[in-house]
């Protein structure tokens, strides 16, 4: 069955819009709709539309592995869907030119190789319009909508649809009045369902990165203190940093600040994001003043959907080759960014004597109650009062150095206590985040501001990427220290973990290692095509590549040309002209000389249904399913075997010998 004229593109145009492709869109939909208004139609063979479909297999799978190296992300999905009309635009299109204007569905298999003469039947070909038509609603509720257009689209667009395929026995009103219900019904479900949506997405994202991926809220950071199990680690790259001084200490690359402890997760309070505006070139953004002195180190990173938290060496005060449409900077330091690609290559240009954060606050010093009797027992067992600060952070780093050990088994808590609680009085095992905490507020607790901060550890050097490469399983969490009117970094964790964490690691990482560097590679080479004039003035080099694949892919004998008057006379010469007279008539005669006579412009139909209140119950029914079996042998080009020819006279026979005499 065929779409109404212009739904077909009116879909396509609907999917452009919503997904920014409408210029595409539009000449799609004129050649589709075009084939209204053209005579002509082409004689494709089963084989044609296999190579179409091995064709459409193949942008198919080029598009996956496309996205698959230049996003590495998990909106990579969303992209894939949304760009499925243009993979299956070919097969559309050379089916609404097509003579049969149906596909035998078992040519887009690639295992059925042929369908002889017999194999064929009308039970194996589907009409593709309502198919494209679905998908092409589909992907453009893939598309990057931020408002309730789509909704109404597809509300229009399917109500359309449907009303051509309703069943005419209930009145237009009553079908009105349902499709309307079920809209505002769907309406108040999707707003549910778009819920559900953003949570299963935060779901997926943190099992995939297993808790210390990308998706850090600059906000709120969820800490895994108190849970039991295993703390799951990835040993996925997931950025890349290129250092002046290669194979050098430790580097600690922070993501985001806070400063107020509640039961296991942290909070930045009130971080007053302002925008930071771009010099004149608009790929450098400055943080603060720029000191004597400097170093450089260059981040490769990738954004989800163009936005996400920029990792920043302490003392960053300038940020050159980043190519971002905004950026926001809080007052702890977080920066955000948002643009419209997802790989980014930026330069840092820090001095680690530099801060610029701002300064500290009473919720710097702030300790929840709760922790209050463990702070305040470690504090004594320390000796840590009226000590100068530099002797404080000697102390309480030598404790946690020397008393506790670095563990990715997450033991729980007491029920009698917190889990801080647990870590500093019991277990003293755990990993980053227990340590930072109970770092953070320790110091809080003498008199020295302090805030939490999350972010990577780069430590490891690539020997086959020259430059350092930072997994998944390198998330970190640490203090930032309020001293010398500066805040630095100060970490506690026992010095062991990366080595602890490094043996967890799959003996045959080296190969998804390999995997990602070549994508890496890949990537940064499409990038620098897609900054140069390479697709702008070079696209006709990949004509010859182009022209070959035609060739492969146009029927060897070439494709006729078929005008719709000679597709009207091929299917006028299947009818029978010795079946002009159809045994039907004969009951005719016969109602027609006991005095039913039938108007000259009356179809049998009507006919019948007049002699209602004349003929008795049983006449009517039996004349009724006699119609349909003479409409059939009268006007449908296939016409009935001998044995159905048969059977249709014989029940012709036995209506004139019960109902044509007088009782």
């Amino acid at each position: 069955m065929k779409t109404p004229p212009f739904l077909l593109g009116a879909a396509l145009m609907f999917w452009g819009f919503q997904s920014g492709f409408w210029i595409f869109a539009l000449l799609m939909a004129v050649i589709l709709e075009g084939s209204r208004f053209i005579n002509s139609r082409w004689d494709f063979s089963s084989d044609d539309f296999r190579r179409l479909a091995n064709l459409c297999l193949m942008l198919l799978i080029s598009l996956l592995v496309y996205l698959l190296i230049t996003q590495r992300s998990l909106y990579l999905i969303y992209s894939f869907l949304e760009l499925l009309p243009f993979v299956f635009f070919p097969l559309i299109a050379v089916q609404v030119y097509s003579v049969k204007e149906t596909i035998d569905i078992r040519t887009l298999f690639l295992k059925i190789k042929n369908v002889t003469t017999k194999e064929k039947s009308t039970k194996f070909t589907i009409n593709l319009t309502y198919p494209y038509f679905a998908l092409c609603i589909f992907s453009a509720g893939n598309a990057n909508t931020q408002d309730i257009s789509f909704y109404i689209g597809m509300f229009l667009l399917s109500s359309v649809a449907f009303w051509f395929l309703r069943s005419k026995r209930f009145p237009p009103t009553v079908w009105l009045c349902l499709i309307l219900l079920a809209g505002i019904i769907g309406f108040i479900g999707q707003i549910g369902v778009a819920q559900l949506q953003v949570k299963l997405e935060e779901s997926v994202v943190a099992w995939l990165s297993n808790g210390v991926g990308q998706e850090i809220d600059a906000f709120k950071k969820q800490t895994s203190m108190g849970e039991l199990g295993t703390l799951k680690q990835s040993n996925d790259i997931i950025f890349r940093v290129n250092a002046e001084n290669q194979k050098s200490s430790p580097l600690l690359l922070r993501e985001a600040t806070y400063n107020k402890y509640k039961s296991s997760f942290w909070v930045a309070s009130k971080p007053q994001f302002i925008p930071v505006q771009p010099q004149s070139n608009g790929k450098t953004w400055t943080l603060g003043d720029q000191p004597a002195n400097s170093s450089i180190l260059t981040v490769s990173a990738t954004l989800n959907r163009g936005k996400g938290l920029l990792r920043l060496v302490d003392g960053t005060f300038q940020i050159d080759e980043l190519q971002v449409s905004q950026m926001e900077k809080s007052k702890y330091g977080t920066v955000k960014v948002d643009g419209k690609v997802n790989d980014i290559v930026y330069q840092l240009k820090f001095n680690n004597n530099l801060s610029v954060d701002s300064a500290p606050t009473e919720d710097d010093l702030q300790i929840p109650p709760k922790e209050q009797i463990a702070i305040n027992q470690t504090i004594s067992n320390l000796d840590i009062q009226n000590k100068s600060p530099q002797e404080i952070l000697k102390r309480v780093n030598s404790f946690f150095q020397n008393n506790f050990r670095y563990s990715l088994k997450l033991a729980g808590k007491d029920n009698s206590s917190t889990a801080l609680s647990t870590f500093l009085l019991q277990n003293r095992s755990g990993h980053c985040e227990y340590f930072a905490t109970a770092t953070t507020l320790i110091l809080r607790a003498v008199g020295i501001p302090t805030r939490y901060a999350v972010g990577y550890s780069v430590h490891e050097f690539s020997n086959l990427e020259k430059q350092y490469i930072v997994r998944s399983r390198h998330a970190h969490a640490w203090t930032m220290v309020y001293l010398d009117n500066r805040w630095q970094a100060f970490d506690t964790t026992p010095a062991d973990w990366t080595g602890i964490e490094d043996a967890t690691a799959s003996k045959w990482s080296f190969i998804s290692d390999l995997w990602s560097f070549l994508g890496f590679r890949l990537s940064s080479w499409l990038g620098n095509v897609r900054g140069s004039n390479l697709l702008k003035y070079g696209w006709w080099l990949m004509l010859p590549f182009i022209l070959i694949l035609m060739r492969r892919l146009v029927p060897q004998k070439g494709v006729r040309r078929v005008s719709t008057k000679q597709i009207l006379l091929k299917q006028s010469n299947n009818f029978d002209p010795t079946r002009k007279n159809s045994e039907f008539y004969s009951i005719e005669k016969a109602l027609n000389e006991l005095g039913f006579i039938r108007n000259p412009s009356e179809s049998l139909k009507n006919w019948i249904q007049r002699l209602k209140e004349e003929l008795s119950p049983s006449q009517v029914d039996d004349l009724t399913s006699l119609i349909e079996l003479h409409y059939r042998d009268r006007f449908d080009p296939v016409a009935m075997n001998e044995t159905e020819q048969a059977k249709f006279k014989s029940a012709i026979q036995s209506w004139l010998d019960k109902y044509s005499n007088p009782q």
